[in-house]
């Protein structure tokens, strides 16, 4: 193979890695949406007007080898600054009824790590992993702006939660205007969840819940749930409208819709992939 076929062939395989990780760029993310993206509750509702700013619009996640990066939009029609302190949990779990996970699911055992009356049903298996943010939001909470916070992550195992970090410090709020809706971003790195099968296609299920600071505390608001989490009057795209149910600050939730991740691979793979499908090709067609 002369010069000009080698620099011809540099050329086109550089021209596929580029491509494959432009390509895993917008592959290795998912966005959820579930129904409280159009619900959120309204000032009359038995929790008080302040779990507005609770409610959680959409979420988005992704990967690469090291860390998942998620970001939530809260209600564009709160104020995270002014409604109130209160924490985030991301509930995981690896799917299946033998995950292993904390099956508890009354106000007695809850369910989670944070000690809240949230938990995922026995049918997935249970809460095996979770993420919490705590102390997102609130005038009181840090000095204005509000721009950082902290989280930690656990892992269920035999019988107990164990902490694996915590995080001082890290996710970033952006708060929205003009009805664009809050942002809150963070990074978690993959090691952290000892009970997940992080290789490329392997799922698991998981939804994100808002929350009150103290424990026995129930879910306010909710990603999955067709439905709101409590009963009362909301506001539903701007409608009025009433669900069954009363309002309960211990109500215990217990989840049974979940969203799902496929985990995919890291882009420098998908890279090395078409370079090895390249080199063979020019290999053949030398050989020819």
């Amino acid at each position: 193979m002369n010069t000009r076929n080698l620099i011809k062939g540099f050329a086109v395989g550089l021209a596929v890695m580029s491509f494959a990780v432009y390509s895993a760029t917008y592959a290795d993310t998912i966005s959820v949406t579930g129904t409280s993206g159009t619900t959120y509750p309204g000032n009359d509702i038995g929790q008080g007007s302040a779990n507005k700013g609770r409610e959680i619009y959409s979420a988005t996640i992704a990967n690469d080898a090291n860390n998942l990066y998620i970001t939530l939009a809260l209600n564009p029609n709160g104020n995270i600054q002014t409604q109130g302190a209160f924490d985030y949990l991301m509930a995981i779990t690896s799917g299946n009824p033998s995950a292993g996970g904390d099956t508890s699911a009354n106000i007695s055992t809850l369910g989670n790590a944070y000690d809240r009356a949230i938990s995922i049903d026995s049918g997935f298996g249970g809460m095996t992993d979770m993420i919490g943010l705590f102390g997102a939001g609130g005038s009181g909470s840090v000095a204005s702006p509000y721009t950082s916070y902290g989280f930690n992550d656990w892992v269920f195992t035999g019988s107990s939660w164990t902490q694996m970090n915590i995080y001082a410090t890290g996710g970033a709020i952006v708060n929205g205007v003009s009805n664009n809706p809050t942002s809150i971003s963070f990074t978690v790195p993959l090691s952290d969840f000892t009970n997940l099968n992080w290789t490329a296609g392997s799922t698991f299920d998981f939804d994100f819940d808002s929350t009150g600071t103290g424990p026995g505390q129930t879910a306010y608001g909710d990603l999955a749930l067709s439905g709101p989490v409590q009963g009362g009057t909301y506001y539903t795209n701007g409608t009025s409208v009433s669900a069954s149910g009363t309002y309960s600050a211990t109500a215990q939730f217990n989840e049974t819709v979940l969203d799902q991740y496929t985990v995919v691979p890291e882009p420098a793979t998908l890279a090395l992939v078409g370079l090895s499908g390249l080199s063979l090709m020019l290999l053949r067609h030398r050989r020819k």
